[in-house]
Protein backbone atom coordinates (compact mmCIF):
# COMPACT_ATOMS: atom_id res chain seq x y z
CA UNK A 1 0.00 0.00 0.00
CA UNK A 2 1.34 3.40 -1.03
CA UNK A 3 1.92 5.70 1.95
CA UNK A 4 1.67 9.40 1.15
CA UNK A 5 1.88 12.58 3.16
CA UNK A 6 0.34 15.79 1.88
CA UNK A 7 2.49 18.43 3.54
CA UNK A 8 0.61 21.37 4.98
CA UNK A 9 0.99 24.18 7.53
CA UNK A 10 -0.08 24.38 11.15
CA UNK A 11 -2.74 26.91 10.11
CA UNK A 12 -4.30 24.29 7.80
CA UNK A 13 -3.69 20.96 9.58
CA UNK A 14 -6.42 19.25 7.55
CA UNK A 15 -5.37 20.90 4.27
CA UNK A 16 -7.41 23.45 2.36
CA UNK A 17 -10.70 22.46 0.81
CA UNK A 18 -9.20 22.06 -2.66
CA UNK A 19 -6.38 19.76 -1.54
CA UNK A 20 -8.82 17.54 0.34
CA UNK A 21 -10.14 16.52 -3.08
CA UNK A 22 -6.72 15.04 -3.86
CA UNK A 23 -6.63 13.34 -0.47
CA UNK A 24 -10.01 11.69 -1.11
CA UNK A 25 -8.94 10.58 -4.60
CA UNK A 26 -5.75 8.97 -3.30
CA UNK A 27 -7.62 7.15 -0.54
CA UNK A 28 -10.22 5.93 -3.02
CA UNK A 29 -7.36 4.28 -4.93
CA UNK A 30 -6.28 2.39 -1.84
CA UNK A 31 -3.38 4.61 -0.82
CA UNK A 32 -2.72 5.40 2.83
CA UNK A 33 -2.72 9.20 2.51
CA UNK A 34 -2.90 11.83 5.22
CA UNK A 35 -2.05 15.48 5.91
CA UNK A 36 1.18 16.20 7.78
CA UNK A 37 2.34 19.60 9.06
CA UNK A 38 5.73 20.29 7.54
CA UNK A 39 7.34 21.72 10.71
CA UNK A 40 5.84 19.20 13.17
CA UNK A 41 8.81 17.52 14.89
CA UNK A 42 6.71 14.43 15.62
CA UNK A 43 6.22 13.51 11.96
CA UNK A 44 8.36 10.58 10.77
CA UNK A 45 8.86 11.59 7.16
CA UNK A 46 10.95 8.52 6.40
CA UNK A 47 7.82 6.39 6.89
CA UNK A 48 6.24 7.74 3.71
CA UNK A 49 6.72 6.52 0.16
CA UNK A 50 6.09 10.04 -1.12
CA UNK A 51 5.59 13.51 0.32
CA UNK A 52 3.59 15.98 -1.73
CA UNK A 53 3.90 19.68 -0.85
CA UNK A 54 0.44 21.19 -0.72
CA UNK A 55 -0.96 23.71 1.80
CA UNK A 56 2.41 24.95 3.10
CA UNK A 57 1.22 28.53 2.79
CA UNK A 58 3.59 29.89 5.42
CA UNK A 59 6.85 28.83 3.77
CA UNK A 60 7.66 32.30 2.42
CA UNK A 61 7.61 33.76 5.94
CA UNK A 62 10.01 31.10 7.22
CA UNK A 63 12.11 30.28 4.19
CA UNK A 64 15.35 29.20 5.99
CA UNK A 65 13.38 26.69 8.09
CA UNK A 66 11.48 25.46 5.07
CA UNK A 67 14.68 24.95 3.09
CA UNK A 68 16.17 23.03 6.01
CA UNK A 69 13.08 20.82 5.97
CA UNK A 70 13.80 20.08 2.31
CA UNK A 71 17.37 19.21 3.26
CA UNK A 72 16.11 16.88 5.96
CA UNK A 73 13.88 14.97 3.54
CA UNK A 74 16.80 14.63 1.17
CA UNK A 75 18.96 13.20 3.95
CA UNK A 76 16.17 10.76 4.79
CA UNK A 77 15.88 9.89 1.07
CA UNK A 78 12.15 10.50 1.25
CA UNK A 79 10.78 11.24 -2.25
CA UNK A 80 9.40 14.76 -2.39
CA UNK A 81 7.07 16.23 -4.99
CA UNK A 82 7.94 18.48 -6.44
CA UNK A 83 11.63 17.52 -5.96
CA UNK A 84 13.69 19.61 -3.56
CA UNK A 85 16.08 21.11 -6.18
CA UNK A 86 13.10 22.38 -8.17
CA UNK A 87 11.44 23.79 -5.06
CA UNK A 88 14.62 25.62 -4.03
CA UNK A 89 14.98 27.16 -7.48
CA UNK A 90 11.35 28.28 -7.46
CA UNK A 91 11.34 29.82 -3.98
CA UNK A 92 12.99 33.05 -5.16
CA UNK A 93 11.35 34.82 -8.08
CA UNK A 94 14.70 35.41 -9.73
CA UNK A 95 13.66 32.46 -11.90
CA UNK A 96 11.70 35.03 -13.92
CA UNK A 97 15.03 36.33 -15.19
CA UNK A 98 15.98 32.85 -16.36
CA UNK A 99 12.67 32.50 -18.19
CA UNK A 100 13.13 35.87 -19.83
CA UNK A 101 16.66 34.96 -20.89
CA UNK A 102 15.25 31.78 -22.41
CA UNK A 103 13.04 33.89 -24.67
CA UNK A 104 9.71 33.71 -22.89
CA UNK A 105 7.57 36.88 -22.75
CA UNK A 106 7.86 37.80 -19.06
CA UNK A 107 6.44 40.92 -17.48
CA UNK A 108 9.42 43.36 -17.34
CA UNK A 109 11.04 43.00 -13.93
CA UNK A 110 13.56 45.06 -12.01
CA UNK A 111 15.27 43.01 -9.31
CA UNK A 112 16.41 45.06 -6.31
CA UNK A 113 18.88 43.51 -3.88
CA UNK A 114 18.34 43.36 -0.15
CA UNK A 115 19.95 46.24 1.73
CA UNK A 116 20.68 48.17 -1.47
CA UNK A 117 19.04 51.39 -0.24
CA UNK A 118 17.55 51.93 -3.69
CA UNK A 119 15.17 54.81 -4.35
CA UNK A 120 11.83 53.60 -5.65
CA UNK A 121 11.10 56.95 -7.33
CA UNK A 122 14.55 56.90 -8.91
CA UNK A 123 14.00 53.39 -10.23
CA UNK A 124 10.67 54.34 -11.79
CA UNK A 125 12.18 57.43 -13.42
CA UNK A 126 15.07 55.36 -14.75
CA UNK A 127 12.76 52.72 -16.24
CA UNK A 128 10.13 55.15 -17.48
CA UNK A 129 7.41 53.40 -15.49
CA UNK A 130 4.42 55.38 -14.21
CA UNK A 131 2.54 52.64 -12.40
CA UNK A 132 4.19 49.58 -10.84
CA UNK A 133 3.68 46.61 -8.58
CA UNK A 134 6.25 46.11 -5.82
CA UNK A 135 6.63 42.71 -4.18
CA UNK A 136 9.12 40.63 -2.20
CA UNK A 137 11.20 38.23 -4.27
CA UNK A 138 10.11 35.47 -1.88
CA UNK A 139 6.36 35.72 -1.57
CA UNK A 140 3.02 33.94 -1.89
CA UNK A 141 -0.63 35.01 -2.06
CA UNK A 142 0.33 38.64 -2.80
CA UNK A 143 2.15 38.87 0.55
CA UNK A 144 3.86 42.26 0.86
CA UNK A 145 2.63 43.30 -2.60
CA UNK A 146 1.72 46.93 -3.29
CA UNK A 147 0.80 49.01 -6.31
CA UNK A 148 2.62 52.34 -6.52
CA UNK A 149 2.33 55.27 -8.94
CA UNK A 150 5.27 57.44 -9.98
CA UNK A 151 3.73 60.35 -8.09
CA UNK A 152 3.34 58.34 -4.88
CA UNK A 153 6.81 56.82 -5.11
CA UNK A 154 8.32 60.14 -3.96
CA UNK A 155 6.24 60.07 -0.76
CA UNK A 156 8.56 59.37 2.22
CA UNK A 157 6.02 56.88 3.58
CA UNK A 158 6.08 54.89 0.34
CA UNK A 159 9.87 54.97 0.22
CA UNK A 160 9.77 53.82 3.84
CA UNK A 161 7.68 50.83 2.81
CA UNK A 162 10.21 50.05 0.07
CA UNK A 163 13.15 50.40 2.45
CA UNK A 164 11.46 48.10 4.94
CA UNK A 165 10.90 45.55 2.20
CA UNK A 166 14.59 45.70 1.24
CA UNK A 167 15.65 45.40 4.86
CA UNK A 168 14.17 41.90 5.02
CA UNK A 169 14.91 40.58 1.53
CA UNK A 170 15.23 41.13 -2.20
CA UNK A 171 12.38 42.85 -4.01
CA UNK A 172 10.88 42.96 -7.49
CA UNK A 173 9.37 45.96 -9.24
CA UNK A 174 7.20 45.40 -12.31
CA UNK A 175 5.08 47.74 -14.43
CA UNK A 176 1.40 47.33 -13.70
CA UNK A 177 -0.42 45.78 -16.65
CA UNK A 178 -3.82 47.34 -17.29
CA UNK A 179 -4.92 44.03 -18.81
CA UNK A 180 -5.08 42.54 -15.31
CA UNK A 181 -7.92 44.88 -14.43
CA UNK A 182 -9.64 44.52 -17.81
CA UNK A 183 -9.20 40.83 -18.52
CA UNK A 184 -7.93 39.15 -15.37
CA UNK A 185 -5.05 36.72 -14.84
CA UNK A 186 -4.95 33.18 -16.22
CA UNK A 187 -3.73 30.16 -14.27
CA UNK A 188 -2.85 27.09 -16.34
CA UNK A 189 -2.49 23.86 -14.36
CA UNK A 190 -0.26 20.94 -15.37
CA UNK A 191 0.13 17.46 -13.93
CA UNK A 192 3.04 15.19 -14.79
CA UNK A 193 4.03 17.41 -17.69
CA UNK A 194 0.58 17.50 -19.30
CA UNK A 195 -1.93 20.33 -19.42
CA UNK A 196 -4.96 19.74 -17.21
CA UNK A 197 -7.18 22.83 -16.97
CA UNK A 198 -7.22 26.60 -16.59
CA UNK A 199 -9.09 29.27 -14.68
CA UNK A 200 -9.37 33.02 -15.03
CA UNK A 201 -8.78 35.00 -11.82
CA UNK A 202 -10.42 38.42 -11.61
CA UNK A 203 -9.68 41.12 -9.03
CA UNK A 204 -12.37 42.78 -6.97
CA UNK A 205 -13.55 46.24 -8.02
CA UNK A 206 -10.89 48.80 -7.13
CA UNK A 207 -8.15 46.23 -6.43
CA UNK A 208 -5.44 44.66 -8.57
CA UNK A 209 -4.81 41.51 -6.54
CA UNK A 210 -6.67 38.49 -7.88
CA UNK A 211 -6.26 36.28 -4.80
CA UNK A 212 -9.43 35.31 -2.94
CA UNK A 213 -8.00 36.80 0.28
CA UNK A 214 -8.47 40.21 -1.34
CA UNK A 215 -11.90 39.59 -2.82
CA UNK A 216 -10.75 38.09 -6.10
CA UNK A 217 -13.01 35.75 -8.05
CA UNK A 218 -12.28 32.60 -10.05
CA UNK A 219 -14.06 31.98 -13.35
CA UNK A 220 -14.09 28.72 -15.23
CA UNK A 221 -13.95 29.45 -18.92
CA UNK A 222 -11.96 28.01 -21.82
CA UNK A 223 -8.79 29.91 -22.71
CA UNK A 224 -7.75 30.53 -26.28
CA UNK A 225 -5.72 27.68 -27.75
CA UNK A 226 -2.84 30.09 -28.37
CA UNK A 227 -2.65 30.84 -24.65
CA UNK A 228 -2.63 27.15 -23.76
CA UNK A 229 0.14 26.57 -26.32
CA UNK A 230 2.19 29.36 -24.74
CA UNK A 231 1.68 27.93 -21.25
CA UNK A 232 2.69 24.47 -22.49
CA UNK A 233 5.97 25.90 -23.77
CA UNK A 234 6.66 27.36 -20.33
CA UNK A 235 5.86 24.01 -18.70
CA UNK A 236 8.23 22.36 -21.14
CA UNK A 237 11.03 24.56 -19.80
CA UNK A 238 10.77 23.04 -16.32
CA UNK A 239 13.51 20.44 -15.73
CA UNK A 240 11.88 17.01 -15.26
CA UNK A 241 10.71 15.15 -13.34
CA UNK A 242 7.89 17.07 -11.68
CA UNK A 243 4.34 16.28 -10.62
CA UNK A 244 2.54 19.61 -10.84
CA UNK A 245 2.95 23.19 -12.02
CA UNK A 246 0.89 26.32 -12.41
CA UNK A 247 1.67 28.88 -15.09
CA UNK A 248 0.25 32.34 -14.34
CA UNK A 249 0.02 35.07 -16.92
CA UNK A 250 -2.06 37.78 -18.50
CA UNK A 251 -3.15 38.12 -22.12
CA UNK A 252 -1.56 41.28 -23.49
CA UNK A 253 -1.05 42.21 -27.10
CA UNK A 254 -2.41 38.88 -28.22
CA UNK A 255 0.08 36.79 -26.28
CA UNK A 256 0.57 35.36 -22.81
CA UNK A 257 2.77 37.56 -20.64
CA UNK A 258 4.20 35.34 -17.92
CA UNK A 259 3.78 36.61 -14.37
CA UNK A 260 4.74 33.59 -12.26
CA UNK A 261 5.59 29.91 -12.51
CA UNK A 262 4.38 28.17 -9.35
CA UNK A 263 6.07 24.88 -8.45
CA UNK A 264 5.89 24.77 -4.65
CA UNK A 265 2.42 25.00 -3.10
CA UNK A 266 0.06 26.68 -5.56
CA UNK A 267 -3.68 26.36 -5.35
CA UNK A 268 -4.47 24.06 -8.27
CA UNK A 269 -8.21 24.74 -8.57
CA UNK A 270 -9.09 21.04 -8.44
CA UNK A 271 -12.72 21.89 -7.77
CA UNK A 272 -12.95 23.71 -11.10
CA UNK A 273 -12.58 20.57 -13.23
CA UNK A 274 -14.33 17.31 -12.35
CA UNK A 275 -11.37 15.19 -13.47
CA UNK A 276 -8.56 17.36 -12.08
CA UNK A 277 -8.16 15.56 -8.75
CA UNK A 278 -7.97 12.23 -10.59
CA UNK A 279 -5.30 13.56 -12.94
CA UNK A 280 -3.33 14.91 -10.00
CA UNK A 281 -3.59 11.56 -8.21
CA UNK A 282 -2.34 9.82 -11.36
CA UNK A 283 0.70 12.12 -11.48
CA UNK A 284 1.49 11.62 -7.80
CA UNK A 285 1.05 7.83 -7.96
CA UNK A 286 3.22 7.53 -11.07
CA UNK A 287 5.97 9.83 -9.81
CA UNK A 288 9.29 7.99 -9.75
CA UNK A 289 11.42 7.63 -6.63
CA UNK A 290 14.10 10.33 -6.98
Amino acid sequence: MLKLALATSAQLPELNEDDRLLLAELRARGAEARPAVWDDPQVRWEAFDRVVIRSCWDYHRRLPEFLEWLNRLERLETPLWNPAPLVRANAHKSYLGALSAAGFPVVPTAAVARGSGASLAGLLHERGWNDVVVKPAVSASAFGTRRVSLRDAADPRVQGFFAELLASGDALVQPYLEEIGRRGEWSFVFFGGSYSHAVLKVAAEGDFRVQHEFGGDVRVQPPARSLVDAAEKVAGWIPPPWAYARVDGVEAGGRLMLMELELIEPLLFLSCDPAAASRFADAVSAAPRV
